[in-house]
């Protein structure tokens, strides 16, 4: 492919219809290179629409190619593996397209580098979590998040199935699970998306703000002061959940996430001991009283 078609793909992927003569300006070509480039373009498989006439010319319709990537080797090799582990994610919110996106890119490198990757596949693994429960409506949320559609959802909550009305904000891959953030009469709120029972996009849509902007005010929320005695087996036990465990002892906490940490505190047993504040001592103490009520 000539650089002049990478100039010509670039222009036409702007979205609107260029006339023969601007592409010629554009990239210096005559009229009659710009109509052969057209064609050959059209062979290699890109999707172009010509117009003839007055008020004509070329566009790219909306399933359009993008142009090649310029890759250095180690970069090639990298994009492979990111592309193969991509495939572990579970329900990717792109259907079966993400199962063939590293072959369809691994048959376009030269072969060397394509046995270089096929060794090197086999020595750096994915090893995810083979339990992570299936969540089939990825894809309903992420073209609600994509298009700013509002949505009904039947969710599965610990008192039963809900039927709600929010506007998706976003989405976020936690430890391999899916989770959607939405706005309701409630605020922002976190659900996991497999445990939504049904979606169904409305018409009505929502103005707001980026997710991760949303993200970034929830943490500026005042909290409290938790401070811990830990083992060092208990450090372990809690790297996941707490940030920077191996050198600290204090954490500032939304007052609202207490009960959720209390509930991963109480799973690292007696290896952790909450020294304040005195809200969360009061909620180990209520649930190690229900555990000790169980087993007594």
């Amino acid at each position: 492919m000539k650089k002049r078609h990478l100039q010509l793909i670039r222009l036409l992927n702007r979205g609107r219809r260029f006339t023969a003569d601007e592409l010629a300006h554009e990239t210096g070509a005559s009229v009659r290179t710009i109509q052969r480039d057209m064609l050959t373009l059209e062979d290699l498989g890109y999707p172009i629409w010509s117009v003839p006439g007055t008020g004509g010319g070329y566009e790219m319709l909306p399933n359009r190619l993008l142009p090649p990537l310029q890759l250095r080797e180690q970069e090639a090799v990298a994009l492979y593996l990111t592309l193969k582990w991509m495939e572990q994610i579970p329900d990717v919110p792109f259907g079966n397209m993400r199962d063939t996106l590293s072959d369809w890119y691994v048959n376009e490198l030269p072969h060397d580098l394509e046995t270089k990757i096929a060794r090197l596949e086999k020595n750096i693994l994915w090893l995810g979590n083979k339990t992570v429960p299936s969540a089939p409506f990825t894809k309903d949320v992420f073209q609600a998040v994509e298009r700013r559609q509002k949505i009904e959802l039947t969710y599965a909550t610990t008192k039963g199935s809900r039927t709600f009305t929010i506007a998706p904000v976003g989405m976020a891959l936690l430890d391999l699970k899916w989770y959607m953030y939405g706005l309701s009469d409630y605020g922002l709120r976190q659900y996991r998306i497999d445990r939504i029972e049904s979606v169904q996009l409305l018409e009505e849509t929502f103005e707001a703000d980026d997710l991760a902007t949303f993200l970034e005010a929830s943490d500026k929320r005042t909290g409290v002061t938790v401070r811990l005695e830990l083992t060092p087996l208990g450090r372990r036990l809690l790297e996941d959940v707490l940030p920077d465990i191996g050198e600290r002892n204090e954490w500032d906490v939304p007052e609202a996430e207490l009960p959720f940490l209390s509930r991963h505190l109480l799973a690292a047993g007696a290896e952790v001991e909450v020294v304040e504040p005195i809200e969360l001592r009061e909620m180990m103490r209520e649930q190690a009283s229900k555990l000790w009520e169980l087993y007594k």
